[in-house]
């Protein structure tokens, strides 16, 4: 079985990566600038690491013509803008929609026909809402996370009889990655009410990413809070 990655060398896609390496899975992760870690990881889990950058759609879309078929599509990367609505820019919104929704849909145009054609294949977007939420989030960031659960499930619905699954893996805050962007309110009160008191780890969140990819065969445009009890 090979797997596609984006993002990679962020904090939740080493360690997705690592957790379907141990699974004995192959593939590919895209990284942007972390030539070093990419390096490592490489030679870590056996996988191929592929500079890519996944705001350029021409990149993107060469990048995925050339790929060898893949079975699984884990989307682990995003951009996490900070700020209120008056100070988010078009620049701010365009790049956070560009990686977090736009490279999701290039990429299923892109591997869902092969997925159907040779009997079936999973995709999921590891995003941060899972619609029973109500938070004080950033605005593009909130409507680009918006944007996967309702994509997820318009695959499913199409694609769904051809043996493809589309999930969405909503993570809590976690100790790195984009959660280090919060302000320090945020954090707090995702402590009071999370059941664990704690922040999650990456290491936690990536098993139920890749059991979404690799075993809920009866899950399909759903999605699944991977929070910590919040």
């Amino acid at each position: 079985m090979r797997a596609l990655v984006f993002g990679g060398t962020g904090a939740v896609g080493s360690a997705v990566v690592r957790a379907l390496a141990a699974r004995g899975v192959s593939g590919v992760f895209t990284f942007r600038r972390s030539w070093g870690e990419a390096g490592a990881l490489a030679t870590q889990t056996g996988f191929d690491g592929a500079c890519v950058d996944l705001s350029d759609p021409q990149a993107l879309r060469g990048f995925l013509d050339a790929l060898p078929p893949v079975d699984v599509f884990i989307h682990a990367a995003g951009v996490a803008p900070t700020g209120a609505l008056a100070e988010t820019t078009d620049a701010a919104w365009d790049e956070t929609q560009a990686v977090t929704v736009r490279a999701a849909f290039i990429a299923a145009r892109s591997l869902v026909p092969g997925m159907a054609a040779r009997g079936g294949g999973a995709l999921v977007f590891v995003g941060a809402l899972d619609r029973g939420q109500s938070l004080p989030l950033p605005v593009a960031f909130a409507a680009a996370q918006g944007a996967l659960p309702a994509m997820a499930m318009s695959l499913a619905k199409a694609h769904g009889a051809e043996g493809v699954r589309a999930n969405v893996a909503a993570l809590g805050l976690l100790d790195a990655g984009l959660s280090a962007g919060l302000d320090e309110r945020a954090r707090r009160d995702y402590l009071t009410f999370s059941a664990y008191r704690r922040l999650g780890t990456p290491a936690e969140v990536a098993p139920a990413i890749v059991w979404l990819a690799l075993d809920a065969k009866a899950m399909n445009g759903k999605v699944l809070a991977v929070n910590g009890g919040v």
